[in-house]
């Protein structure tokens, strides 16, 4: 049985900011069978749900900023657990951390991050964090991804590896994936020529025919795609990188 396949909805920002439910109506006509939130087009928890069930596709789960998971988490874990998501996802690192960080900086950060997780875990909803190439700086010989993950609580935090931006960022994101075994459930497939632009999944040069090998044994329940540049109406990439994903995970 193959990996199903989501989309991350940032993917479709613009047309979604326009017409959010007509977006999720092409994704389930295009045959991805989920879609990860960033943001809810101003829909009620229950009118989301029933979209979807309408639909036929599955909340896989939600990217929230870390402000708004320590000041909203309640809201954030009900709302969730309304529309069927057993996911939240840390989307990226506080801003002072891209610019400039240290070793301590994202130890502090898993702490932080295994607090609102345990409390997550609570209420019936998974905490995760997915990465950018920001957390492929070393500290004597480390990435900071791995400093960060050692010191998460592993049942609190769950690891959303952006297959893309770690080869972006110079690393194998086959070897990246298979480090966090049994604790990458969810991964991002994003395209990027080697030391070039993003590109639409499958006509850059990361290895979809490993990822799509290697996944299985890794753990991973769902290959989500996520674009964020195009050579081509972002419609059309998504439906792209779909049918190119899709391919490869069938053989």
């Amino acid at each position: 049985m193959s990996i199903p396949i989501g989309l991350q909805l940032y993917s479709l920002r613009e047309a979604a900011a326009q017409d959010f439910v007509g977006v999720l109506k092409t994704v389930a006509e295009m045959g991805y069978e989920g879609v990860e939130f960033a943001g809810y087009g101003g829909l009620k928890a229950s009118e989301l749900k029933k979209i979807l069930d309408d639909l036929g596709i599955k909340a896989i789960g939600s990217h929230v900023g870390i402000q708004q998971l320590e000041q909203e988490l309640n809201q954030v874990i009900d709302f969730n657990l309304e529309i069927g998501s057993p996911y939240v996802i840390c989307p990226a690192p506080p801003r002072e951390l891209i610019a400039e960080s240290t070793a301590d900086d994202w130890r502090a950060l898993a702490e932080k991050l295994t607090e609102i997780g345990i409390k997550a875990k609570g209420q019936g909803i998974q905490l995760g964090y997915h990465n950018h190439a920001w957390e492929f700086k070393t500290f004597d010989g480390q990435y900071a991804l791995d400093i960060f993950f050692a010191h998460v609580d592993p049942d609190a935090v769950i690891a959303e590896i952006d297959l893309g931006w770690t080869f972006h960022a110079g690393v194998d994101p086959v070897a990246c994936m298979k480090k966090y075994t049994g604790r990458c459930p969810l991964v991002h497939v994003k395209d990027f020529k080697r030391n070039g632009p993003q590109t639409e999944v499958g006509t850059g040069d990361i290895d979809l025919a490993g990822i799509a090998a290697a996944a299985p044994e890794v753990g991973v329940q769902w290959l989500i795609i996520e674009t964020e540049e195009y050579n081509m109406d972002p419609k059309d990439s998504v439906r792209v990188g779909f049918e190119n994903l899709k391919a490869v995970v069938s053989r």
